[in-house]
């Protein structure tokens, strides 16, 4: 096993296979921070629209997988 740092998360690896490993509440971690970002990344994109006059819809994305 390799221990990879990601956004403050230690991640247990295999080099061999590239399976990764979570210990308790780093899922957690990780997606809290996936919908922060998803989160900015749709609040831009409606500023966009907004400021082109143009229609906005929201798209589904990859987080709404997971709710």
């Amino acid at each position: 096993m390799r221990e990879v740092e990601r956004r403050g998360v230690v991640l247990d690896v295999c080099p061999q296979c590239g399976g990764v490993w979570l210990d308790k509440g780093e899922l957690e971690k990780l997606l809290s921070q996936a919908r922060e970002v998803e989160r900015h990344y749709e609040e831009e994109r409606e500023a966009y629209h907004r400021k082109e006059g143009k229609p906005y819809k929201k798209k589904k994305g990859f987080m709404d997988l997971f709710d």
